[in-house]
C-alpha cells in the first residue's frame, strides 16, 4: 500500500469484549437458533435472545432464519413479528413497538460510515418501529429513523428519513403514498 493511502486505512472501533460477545452469539445462533423448525420452539428462540439481552413482549415471534447482529441491542413489545430471512443489523439500538409486523427479508440497518471522511468512521444510529406497524418485505430501513405508530412501509421501499403515525410510505426513496385509516370492523 503506497504512503499516500495507508493514512486513510480504516480503524476497527468496535471493541473486543463487543466482538467476542458477537462470537459467541453467532455459534449459539448457528447451532442452536437457526437450526429450530420454523413451526415450532418459537419459545426456545425467545429464550436464547434473552439471554444474550434482547427484551422481547409475550406472544412475540422471530423466525430461526431471521438474524439479530446483537440481541442485547434488540427491544420487542408484545405481539410483534420478526419474519422469515429479517436482518436485525443492531450495531445500535433496535426498538419494535407492539403488535408490529416485520415481514420477509426486511433489513434493519443501524450501521454505517461517515461518507464525510476517508477514514469512513464507524457511525450507529437507532431505529425505532411504533405498535401496530408493518414493514412489508423487503423493505430497507436505514439508520436513525422512526416509524410512527400504525404506519406502513411498503413492499421493496427504502426508508430514510421518519415517517409519520398512521401514514404508509412506498418508492425508493420511500415517498408518502396516503393516511392509513383504519375500519370499524
Amino acid at each position: 500500500m503506497s504512503d499516500s493511502f495507508s493514512q486513510y486505512k480504516y480503524i476497527d472501533n468496535i471493541p473486543k469484549r463487543i466482538k467476542l460477545a458477537r462470537l459467541i452469539w453467532n455459534t449459539v445462533w448457528l447451532l442452536l437458533f437457526r437450526t429450530t423448525p420454523r413451526w415450532c420452539l418459537n419459545s426456545w428462540r425467545i429464550f436464547l435472545l434473552k439471554v444474550f439481552g434482547a427484551k422481547i413482549g409475550l406472544g412475540s415471534r422471530v423466525s430461526p432464519s431471521c438474524f439479530v447482529w446483537a440481541p442485547w441491542n434488540l427491544e420487542m413489545g408484545e405481539y410483534s413479528v420478526l419474519a422469515d430471512n429479517v436482518d436485525c443489523y443492531s450495531m445500535d439500538r433496535i426498538r419494535i413497538g407492539s403488535k408490529v409486523a416485520v415481514s420477509t427479508r426486511t433489513f434493519l440497518c443501524t450501521g454505517t460510515h461517515d461518507i464525510y471522511s476517508l477514514l469512513r468512521p464507524l457511525v450507529t444510529k437507532p431505529i425505532t418501529i411504533g405498535d401496530h406497524s408493518w414493514v412489508c418485505a423487503e423493505a430497507f430501513i436505514a439508520p436513525g429513523v422512526t416509524v410512527g405508530k400504525g404506519a406502513v412501509i411498503g413492499a421493496r421501499s427504502v426508508v430514510t428519513k421518519d415517517v409519520c403515525e398512521w401514514t404508509v410510505v412506498a418508492g425508493n426513496p420511500a415517498a408518502f403514498v396516503k393516511t392509513r385509516t383504519i375500519s370499524a370492523n
